[in-house]
């Protein structure tokens, strides 16, 4: 994949909700088979959440309140040969480049921490077993698609599918194949409709906190991962070491 201003634009505005409808379909389309695509969008999105942390924030308007005193300095013309306004410019630039240096390095190092734990703890949520006799044909085949890892189709599916938000269980599935195609808010929104009160509900904060740990939002993570704790079930044992990696 050329990697264009064109296609920055578009992943741009698919992350920020501002494509129009058919522009939006088409690129769905297009990520749901281009692995380069998915690739590159996942990128910007964890950008995207790492720079609108707010201790990045403050990092960020620290170096750009010594951009702007040392630009003002020199639209003002200020000539010294003063030694310490010499050192304050030479100190000022050190800070720049090793603020930009640091910044780079935090974002890695975030990056990095966030997507291992992603990928050491999700595992897709198993599928049942597609022979049970009150499976209609359509879910039968939509089981195959997600087991075999077809998540498109399964999206197609079951996206459009009526009274989906009965079936918790489609719920999961659907949830989990956006997890898979790089639409982690789709997902999100599927693992949030999940009420305490269902059965489902623990998976569906299981997979919640995933969501978010895949999105590089650990603060986020962390309050859902002590709430599967205090629940006390069958991802309670999980929940606990994914939190202690979290807070190291």
């Amino acid at each position: 994949m050329e990697r264009t201003p064109e296609i920055f634009e578009k992943i741009e505005g698919y992350l920020t909700n501002t494509l129009p409808q058919e522009e939006l379909i088409a690129f769905e389309k297009a990520l749901a088979t281009n692995q380069e695509l998915q690739e590159e969008v996942e990128k910007h999105r964890m950008m995207h959440n790492v720079l609108g942390d707010q201790d990045t924030l403050d990092f960020k308007e620290k170096l750009a309140r010594i951009s702007t005193t040392i630009k003002e300095e020199e639209e003002e013309k200020i000539v010294t040969t003063s030694s310490f306004s010499l050192y304050w410019k030479v100190a000022a630039s050190i800070v720049i480049v090793f603020g930009a240096g640091t910044l780079y390095w935090y974002i890695s190092k975030s990056q990095n921490k966030t997507q291992n734990l992603y990928g050491s703890y999700y595992q897709a949520f198993p599928a049942e077993d597609n022979t049970r006799g009150n499976t209609t044909n359509e879910i039968q085949k939509v089981i195959k698609q997600y087991t075999n890892g077809v998540y498109d189709s399964v999206v197609i599916a079951l996206e459009n599918y009526p009274n989906l938000e009965t079936q918790k269980r489609l719920q999961l599935y659907l949830g989990n194949s956006y997890l898979n195609l790089g639409q982690e808010k789709k997902a999100i929104n599927q693992f949030t409709a999940i009420s305490e009160t269902d059965r489902y509900y623990e998976i569906g904060q299981w997979y919640l906190s995933l969501s978010y740990l895949k999105l590089n939002k650990p603060k986020k993570t962390i309050p859902i991962l002590e709430e599967i704790i205090a629940y006390n079930g069958v991802y309670k044992a999980k929940a606990i070491k994914l939190l202690k990696e979290l807070k190291k």
